[in-house]
Formats: C-alpha cells, sequence, structure tokens
C-alpha cells in the first residue's frame, strides 16, 4: 500500500473524531432564530490488529536403547540314590476246631381266634341352625381423661409371709380317659378375605393424642378394609367318646407353713390431676341371623365277627456242628534294599538383550497470532430540522470533512424568510498509528511523485489545511 493511501485510510476515522470533539456546534437556534444545524453524538467499536507471539508444547518421540535382563528356565537330570525297605510275606498254615450252632425248623399247627368288630355308618338327617354374625358401625363420642400424677414416697412397715412348703406322699384315684369315638360330618364357615376398597367417608373431627389437638378428616375417597362373604363347606371329623377310668395314683402333696415376717416398703401417693377430652369411637354391633341348614350325620354301629383260623407255625430246634478249619497265618520279613532314580532339577540361565524404549520429549514451539483489540470512536452526526441525522461520505478528492447543510425548517409565520447556508467546518489532524509503516522504496516514491503530478486534487502532507470557519 502506498504511504498516501495508508495515511487516508489511518487519518479519516481520527479526522472524523476529533471534528465531532474539538469543534463545538454554534447553537444555530441562537444565530438564525431556530433555523440552524445541530448534531448528535454517535459512538463506534474500532477494532485494531495486533500480532501476539505465544509459544506452545509439542512432544517429539525419541528412541533410547536399554539393556533387558531375562531368565530362562533349564531342566538338568541328576541320578540320587535312596533307601527303601521292602516286606517279604512269609506263610505258615495251621488247623483249628470250630463249633457253631445250627437252627433246624420244625412246623406246627394251633387254631386262633381272629375275630374282630365291624362298624358300619347310618346316615341320619336333621335340621341344625346356622347363626350368622353381622357387623354395624355405630359412633359414639367418648371422653378420654388426661391425667397428670405427682408422686409421693410414703415408707410403711409390713407383715410379709414366708412360705415353706412340705411334700407328703398321699394315694388318690386319678381319672383315665379311654377314647372310643368315630366320624363324623359338619359343616364349617370360612369367612371372606378382608380387601381394601375405596369408600366415601363423611368430614369428622377426631382428637389426636400425638400433638393434643383436635384434627378434622376431611371427608372424601379413603381405603376401608372389607371381608368378603364367607364360605360353608362340609368336615368330617374325628369325634372322640371319651370313657373315665378311676386309676390308684400315689402323688406328693405339699403342705405349706407360713410365717409372719416384717418388711419395710416405700410407697407412693400419686396425686391425679384429670381432664376430660372428648373424641369419636366407632363400634360395631353384632346382628345375628338364624338359618335352619339340613346336616347329614352318621352315626357308627358296631357288630362282633367271629373268626377262628387254623395258622401253621415254625418252631426253630438249635444243633452244634464241629468242623477243622485250616488256618493260614502270614508274616511279614523286612528287608534294606538300596534303588537308584533320576530327577530332573530346573536352573535359571541370565540372557542380556537391547531392547529399543520410545519416549516423549516435550519442548516449547513459538507461533504467531492476530488478536483485534477494540477501541470506541466518538463521532457527531449532523440533523437535519426534523431530528434524523444525515450521513454523508467524505469526498475522495480532498483530505477534508464537508458536513452537509442542514434541510430548512418549514416556517409558517414569515414564508418569505431566507435560509442561511451553514458554514463549512474543515478540520485536519494526523493520527499516528500504533506500528509505523515500511519506508517505501524508491519505485514506490517515484509512483507517488507521478501521482501527485497527475492529480493536484491528491492531499498531501505539505498541502494547506485553511482555516475553519466557525
Amino acid at each position: 500500500m502506498k504511504l498516501a493511501h495508508l495515511k487516508k485510510v489511518l487519518v479519516a476515522p481520527a479526522l472524523l473524531s476529533v471534528v465531532g470533539m474539538s469543534i463545538a456546534p454554534t447553537p444555530s437556534f441562537a444565530q438564525c432564530g431556530g433555523c440552524g444545524p445541530s448534531y448528535k453524538v454517535v459512538t463506534q467499536t474500532v477494532y485494531e490488529e495486533q500480532p501476539v507471539t505465544a509459544y506452545r508444547t509439542e512432544y517429539e518421540r525419541v528412541e533410547v536403547p536399554k539393556e533387558v535382563t531375562t531368565y530362562r528356565p533349564v531342566w538338568e537330570t541328576e541320578r540320587r540314590e535312596r533307601t527303601v525297605t521292602v516286606a517279604k510275606p512269609v506263610t505258615e498254615t495251621s488247623e483249628r476246631e470250630e463249633r457253631y450252632t445250627v437252627m433246624k425248623p420244625v412246623w406246627k399247627e394251633r387254631v386262633e381266634d381272629r375275630s374282630y368288630n365291624q362298624t358300619r355308618y347310618v346316615t341320619e338327617t336333621e335340621m341344625r341352625e346356622q347363626v350368622n354374625t353381622v357387623m354395624r358401625p355405630v359412633t359414639e363420642t367418648q371422653y378420654y381423661d388426661q391425667q397428670t400424677v405427682v408422686r409421693r414416697p410414703v415408707t410403711e412397715t409390713v407383715m410379709q409371709n414366708q412360705t415353706v412348703t412340705m411334700y407328703q406322699p398321699q394315694t388318690v384315684c386319678k381319672t383315665q380317659y379311654v377314647d372310643q369315638g368315630g366320624y363324623q360330618t359338619t359343616q364349617v364357615y370360612t369367612p371372606g378375605p378382608t380387601r381394601n376398597r375405596l369408600r366415601w367417608t363423611n368430614g369428622q373431627t377426631y382428637f389426636d393424642p400425638a400433638t393434643g389437638q383436635y384434627q378434622y378428616d376431611r371427608g372424601g375417597l379413603h381405603w376401608i378394609p372389607e371381608q368378603r362373604p364367607g364360605t360353608v363347606s362340609n368336615v368330617t371329623n374325628y369325634v372322640p367318646n371319651v370313657v373315665a377310668q378311676q386309676v390308684p395314683v400315689t402323688q406328693y402333696v405339699p403342705t405349706q407353713v407360713t410365717q409372719q415376717i416384717p418388711v419395710q416398703r416405700v410407697r407412693y401417693e400419686d396425686e391425679v390431676q384429670v381432664q376430660r377430652i372428648p373424641y369419636n369411637v366407632t363400634r360395631y354391633e353384632q346382628v345375628q341371623q338364624v338359618q335352619q341348614i339340613p346336616v347329614s350325620v352318621q352315626k357308627p354301629v358296631t357288630e362282633r365277627i367271629e373268626n377262628m383260623v387254623t395258622v401253621k407255625y415254625c418252631d426253630w430246634v438249635q444243633e452244634e456242628v464241629v468242623r477243622k478249619v485250616p488256618v493260614s497265618t502270614t508274616k511279614m520279613v523286612y528287608e534294606q534294599r538300596v534303588q537308584p532314580y533320576e530327577v530332573k532339577v530346573q536352573k535359571w540361565v541370565a540372557e542380556t538383550s537391547t531392547v529399543t524404549e520410545t519416549k516423549l520429549v516435550p519442548k516449547q514451539v513459538q507461533y504467531t497470532y492476530t488478536r483485534r483489540i477494540p477501541r470506541t470512536v466518538t463521532m457527531r452526526v449532523p440533523l437535519d430540522a426534523y431530528g434524523n441525522p444525515v450521513y454523508s461520505a467524505p469526498a475522495t478528492s480532498a483530505r477534508r470533512v464537508i458536513l452537509p447543510p442542514a434541510t430548512p425548517a418549514p416556517t409558517l409565520a414569515a414564508p418569505s424568510s431566507v435560509v442561511e447556508k451553514p458554514p463549512t467546518i474543515i478540520q485536519r489532524s494526523i493520527v499516528t498509528p500504533s506500528e509505523p509503516p515500511a519506508a517505501p522504496s524508491e519505485e514506490e516514491a517515484a509512483g507517488d511523485k507521478a501521482t501527485k503530478d497527475e492529480s493536484t486534487t491528491s492531499p498531501s502532507d505539505e498541502d494547506p489545511t485553511g482555516q475553519p470557519m466557525l
């Protein structure tokens, strides 16, 4: 970029800001009676680019040789000797007499009485009353006594009875019961299961003993236990028929001897303060319903059946028998022998090898990036007669800022009045950039000089700025 164009780019924004800050507007309304221009202060943010140098960490792979020692197993065979004790059996034969008893069967006959009692059941039908109980809720208001007890100790002397027990033998007749019952079928009522059902309940007031205050339970749907109807089933049970018998029994009867012993004891007298608190109690009244149900009952009838049976039985007769049995006796004779054997022995052999190990070595690398720094620029923008801002781009042929004239405001009172043109404000300033530009080469300097000769309107540092008009 040429030096003249670089100055134009850097000086133009600063020139606008300096024009807005250094030149105070002339109160137009004071000069021409309310028809002069006015200005509005506008703030803008300009970003400047600035190079920044930073460092970052990079890792480089480096291979380092390393010696590693390993051990491998080597098996070797060794010959060894061990002493072994060997046992040799020596057998001797002899005879001995063995006596044993033999049972011989002898069959005989006899007559046995195998009479038995046969019981048969006779079915009879009778009417029985079945009572069903129905529970009906009844709500009552009761009073709860809240008592405050104050206890005071009182010492008294009391005669205490001490009892000594002595046992004496006594023969009494004890009743022994023998069961001669039978089986009987009865009907058993099984109540139905209880399930929680949603039912509508009305609101009521109850006393909470935990807090000591009355609480109100709102009405609505609540889970209330409800019992289903029960079932009746026939069950055959054994009905006992107990017969009493008198049996003499000797037992020891304790005899007690009582003695009077004075004992001191402490009792507490309570002073009770009672406060009656009402609360609601729900109780259930039983309503009984009686039904006549036919029941079949089986009654036993016992008959005696005579049965004489001839039975064969076997009697065993003992008989002693003697026999000779050969007996072999073996005894062990021990000898010492030397036995060679082979054993494998493990030895570890060291081996050294070179291994390449890879490591990551950190290093700092420099790099450059551009950072944009914000800067606030304040400028003044002219307003027309209606208060609207008027934006006008600076002329490209001259390095000056010309503010456009404001639009004359229409006047109804004096239509023939003349609107004066606002003065042209010209100001020039040079802004030094953050980094100085590079020196132009000889070719660029020659090109700038030719451009200045060709165009007399191009601005330069030697051009006069003129005197601003206020």
